[in-house]
């Protein structure tokens, strides 16, 4: 008896991938004295126009020194303008427009960013010293007043030592 024959199966359908090695030509030197190609507009338009900076407005002069005369105050309050000039759009090949905030609010963030890591080192390392420093302090003084409770209590501690110690002579007796 040996081993059954194989079911021939059918060939597949489907051709074997190809590939084709890519070719480079090479781009000549840019001459100074020749005139930059000119190069049709292809990218599609913006579907927003670009953003202006808006003008300023001008800070308002310094109110006259407040004479102790005067009982009470009148104090506007001014509605925070939202202006929409923080956003700048730049345009990438691929992804289309893209939001970039200006110089101002980056610095303003990392700022914070790098403020606010430096103070949580800070305070980590400074409560790992200060649980330490407690502890040298504390330990000795909890240690002593168990201590004095269970005196009173008629309750002593022994130490590991002791305990051994104690089954060991009893054993032997």
């Amino acid at each position: 008896m040996g081993m059954p024959e194989s079911t021939p199966l059918p060939a597949l359908p489907f051709s074997y991938p190809s590939f084709e090695t890519p070719r480079w030509t090479p781009i000549p030197p840019r001459v100074p004295e020749m005139a930059r190609p000119t190069v049709p507009n292809t990218e599609r338009a913006p579907t927003q126009p670009p953003v202006k900076p808006k003008p300023r407005p001008q800070p308002k002069p310094a109110p006259a020194p407040v004479q102790e005369q005067e009982q009470e105050l009148e104090i506007e309050e001014q509605p925070e303008e939202v202006t929409n000039e923080e956003t700048v759009f730049i345009e990438l090949p691929v992804v289309g427009q893209i939001p970039v905030p200006t110089k101002e609010l980056i610095v303003t963030a990392g700022s914070t960013a790098a403020v606010a890591a430096s103070v949580s080192v800070v305070a980590a390392l400074g409560a790992g010293w200060l649980i330490k420093f407690l502890m040298k302090i504390l330990k000795p003084i909890m240690k002593f007043v168990l201590k004095k409770i269970l005196k009173k209590r008629n309750k002593f501690t022994e130490s590991w030592a002791r305990k051994r110690r104690a089954e060991r002579l009893h054993r032997r007796k």
